[in-house]
């Protein structure tokens, strides 16, 4: 199934109206089945948009494995206030309900009637975005994220396919076929998989310079899970050749950085641009998804589909 990410948090609803079409019909005119929903809050989206949500989004705290462990040091160099913490976990206070709050969305994400829910995992605060000195292992951000999705898996309807997303930061990269094996052994649900990113994936080959020698890593890489590449059912297809510039920036943080350039600085990592070469179709033919959701970041739904426009010519 084809797909393309959407949000109602953003312009895109009033844009949409713009167009004169419902999202039922926009999608039809691109010529793709649905929309992976973006969900990010404790309240149900508008129920309008059920019949096209394929897939929903769950809400990602970057950072929160010290939330979790209730590391003190590490949350007093997070947050410069309580309230800014508790504004980062949607009021929670502690892990019990943070918990709470996580239950919350993934029951507005039900709301929307997907065939599954992505779940990333992953850690890495502000910081360390910039130094790349990470606080936790891959296997300490594996072990807890498992933890916490094993506190809250049951409010999950076993027809909902839970597909966890790798990410270039601690945690599912998906370079080390045992850390998968590791973390998904802890996993105590039936009906998981993984949702491979192949921008994500990219992104921990700073190497790659172009979309051949990254088509050939991705299925390289997926090739070395041997039968545990069987979990990907899904992909959020992406380019993200950002080799050049995490060689280049100098890995330190300002305090005095603001949220504006920590967001630039995050997407000349993870670009989100659409394939112009065949390296798309290779990926697919290698990897057969039975998800193929075209991940873009976007301003504007013309954005989007000049985006989409070049990567399906390259599917």
């Amino acid at each position: 199934m084809q797909l393309f990410n959407f949000c109602i948090y953003h312009d895109y609803v009033n844009q949409l109206e713009r167009t004169g079409k419902s999202l039922s019909e926009y999608v039809s005119c691109l010529g793709l089945d649905g929309i992976e929903h973006l969900v990010y809050t404790k309240e149900a989206p508008d129920p309008t948009f059920r019949e096209v949500s394929v897939g929903a989004h769950l809400a990602y705290w970057p950072y929160w494995v010290g939330f979790w462990k209730n590391n003190k040091a590490r949350l007093k160099k997070q947050f410069k206030s309580a309230k800014a913490r508790n504004d980062c976990y949607l009021g929670a206070l502690n892990k019990d309900e943070w918990l709470s709050v996580i239950q919350q969305n993934l029951i507005a994400a039900e709301a929307v009637n997907p065939e599954y829910m992505v779940w990333h995992v992953s850690e890495a605060d502000v910081q360390e975005t910039y130094t790349f000195d990470f606080e936790y292992s891959d296997l300490q951000v594996l072990e807890a994220a498992a933890d916490v999705f094993n506190a809250v898996s049951e409010c999950i309807p076993r027809r909902i396919a839970v597909l966890f997303e790798n990410l270039w930061w601690p945690g599912l990269r998906l370079t080390d076929p045992e850390k998968v094996k590791f973390f998904f052994d802890r996993i105590k649900r039936d009906n998981v998989g993984i949702m491979l990113d192949t921008g994500h994936l990219m992104n921990t080959n700073p190497d790659l310079r172009d979309e051949a020698e990254a088509a050939d890593f991705v299925c390289r890489t997926v090739d070395n899970m041997g039968e545990l590449a069987g979990l990907i059912k899904g992909v959020h297809l992406s380019c993200s050749l950002s080799g050049e510039y995490q060689k280049s920036f100098v890995h330190e943080y300002l305090r005095n950085t603001t949220y504006g350039e920590t967001y630039k600085h995050i997407v000349r990592i993870d670009r989100h641009q659409p394939f112009h070469t065949k390296a798309a179709r290779r990926i697919l033919e290698f990897v057969q998804p039975k998800y193929i959701n075209h991940e873009f970041i976007y301003s504007t739904l013309e954005e989007m589909e000049e985006k989409l426009k070049i990567q399906l010519s390259n599917c």
